[in-house]
C-alpha cells in the first residue's frame, strides 16, 4: 500500500447559501475556484437531508430522506475527479431534535439552513476515480 503525498495549496472558509443544496454548494466552491483535489469539513444545520447507505453484498445504494431539521454533527469528505469533472465524496452525521443521530453518504437534495465550509486545496498528482470491480465503487486509481 503506497500512499500519495500532497502539499496543501490553499486553506479557505466559505459560508454556504441558505436554502442551497449542501452537496452542490460544496462542489461549486471547489469548482468555481479551480480546485480539483482537496479535503473539507462542514458544520451547521440542514432543513432536510438526503443520504444513502451502500450495501456491500448487493453493491447498491439505498437512499433515504431525513425530512426534518437537523444539526450537522460531522460532514467530511474529499474532492477528486470523475470523468474529467470535480467529484465530491462526503459522509454526514446529523443530530436530530430527540438527541439521536443518523447519517450516511451525502446526496443531492440536502437543503442548507446554515453551513460553514472549511476546505484545503491540495497540490500533487491528480486523483481520479475509476470503477473498481471488487467493491462496485468508483475509487481512486493509482
Amino acid at each position: 500500500m503506497n500512499p500519495w503525498f500532497y502539499k496543501p495549496d490553499k486553506i479557505f472558509f466559505a459560508r454556504l447559501p441558505h436554502d442551497g443544496d449542501l452537496l452542490l454548494s460544496i462542489k461549486s466552491v471547489f469548482k468555481e475556484n479551480g480546485i480539483q483535489m482537496g479535503f473539507f469539513t462542514a458544520i451547521g444545520a440542514v432543513k432536510r437531508a438526503c443520504v444513502a447507505f451502500y450495501d456491500q453484498g448487493t453493491k447498491t445504494y439505498t437512499d433515504f430522506v431525513i425530512d426534518e431539521p437537523a444539526e450537522i454533527l460531522s460532514c467530511v469528505g474529499n474532492i477528486s475527479e470523475v470523468d474529467g469533472d470535480v467529484f465530491v465524496h462526503a459522509h454526514i452525521t446529523l443530530g436530530l431534535k430527540d438527541g439521536t443521530a443518523k447519517g450516511g453518504h451525502l446526496l443531492e437534495g440536502t437543503t442548507i439552513f446554515a453551513s460553514e465550509l472549511f476546505g484545503i486545496a491540495l497540490e500533487g498528482q491528480r486523483l481520479e476515480r475509476r470503477f473498481d470491480e471488487v467493491t462496485g465503487l468508483k475509487l481512486w486509481s493509482s
